[in-house]
């Protein structure tokens, strides 16, 4: 069997049918480039379906200007509901999720196929942000060099899956029912779901870090931040405390929780400094450590943007490290008030009767 790196060179084209599905929302921007990029592929057996989730900008012209099914969604329902639209519209073995934002590479299409014909056992893939982010703020940039170091540095054999440029199996698609979309209305971690539901069933999902797109949205440090809240760190605990699964890969590695751990050991210390000016000394000892288990991602910061760029990173890790934590409380919390809210509708439920 060939190794994932040998596969940047076939050029020996597979006979999978690829259905590219881009679900949009007023994504007028950057859905041109998308599009682009997609009719660019030097893969020739595809098809591409937009799905507008009633955008209120001119995205359903532009995409009429590409060879380009379109979907128009008679109600918005959020990425979750038009990725299930366009797939159930779709004529592929292989289903590819590509966001409206993402620009993709002349051979990633050809990667996508080859991959799946060369394992076989695999029923779906996804890729990563790559290292030149398409907008060049500092928000930006951080995010997703932040995304790209996070998945290059993990396992090849994932718990999850990723819709930004992810492919599945059509077949295994039906299987799972797709995308939970009554769950997750809103853009969240419907994608993070659907594979920890494929990985429960037995089915395989590859990283294949070769696999590389480029993004192009744009990042403030307020929509980072709540992104990172709302949409990942509190949903996530929600459904890891329902499956009672903890995840220990992407970022939720034991390195990242210790780090976590030992950031709120910092806080606590820089508080008890008022009582003893010896918790100086814990704190230095507590921000070596922390400096040392992280290394390797200021290393990679360090390397690929310079010293600059990475010392301006460091307190908004932190900060990171921080909300994240802040959001693993608050989806605990979420969690027990839905159980509760649950157990007394079922007690009143049994009471009627």
């Amino acid at each position: 069997m060939k190794q994932l790196n040998e596969l940047e060179n076939v050029d020996v084209m597979s006979n999978y049918f690829i259905s590219v599905i881009i679900p949009v929302y007023n994504g007028s921007k950057t859905l041109g480039y998308c599009l682009k990029s997609v009719f660019e592929s030097n893969y020739p057996i595809f098809e591409c379906i937009v799905v507008d989730d009633c955008s209120t900008d001119n995205t359903v012209e532009l995409a009429e200007s590409f060879d380009a099914k379109i979907l128009q969604l008679n109600k918005q329902g959020g990425a979750a509901h038009a990725r299930n639209e366009g797939a159930e519209a779709a004529k592929g073995d292989i289903l590819l999720f590509v966001d409206a934002d993402v620009t993709i590479y002349p051979d990633s299409l050809n990667k996508v196929a080859k991959a799946f014909e060369e394992h076989p056992d695999i029923s779906a893939l996804f890729g990563s942000y790559d290292d030149r982010p398409g907008r060049p703020n500092f928000f930006s940039q951080y995010k997703n060099l932040f995304h790209h170091y996070i998945h290059q540095t993990s396992e090849e054999d994932a718990s999850t899956f990723w819709s930004g440029f992810g492919a599945i199996k059509r077949e295994v698609f039906i299987e799972v029912n797709g995308f939970d979309q009554n769950k997750y209305s809103n853009p969240c971690i419907e994608d993070i779901e659907m594979g920890s539901r494929l990985k429960q069933i037995g089915h395989q999902i590859l990283l294949y870090k070769q696999l590389q797109v480029k993004h192009h949205k744009h990042y403030s440090f307020s929509n980072l931040w709540r992104s990172d809240l709302f949409d990942r760190a509190i949903p996530w605990t929600v459904m890891m405390l329902s499956n009672k699964e903890f995840a220990s890969d992407l970022n939720l590695k034991i390195e990242h929780k210790l780090s976590a751990g030992i950031l709120f050991l910092i806080i606590f210390s820089i508080l008890m400094t008022v009582k003893s000016i010896w918790f100086i000394a814990v704190i230095t000892i507590l921000l070596a450590i922390f400096f040392i288990m992280n290394h390797d991602f200021y290393g990679f910061f360090l390397n690929k943007k310079g010293r600059l760029f990475t010392l301006k990173v460091i307190p908004f890790h932190f900060l990171y490290y921080l909300y994240s934590t802040l959001g693993f409380f608050m989806g605990s919390c979420k969690y027990l008030y839905d159980n509760h809210l649950y157990k007394m509708r079922n007690i009143t439920s049994k009471k009627k009767i």
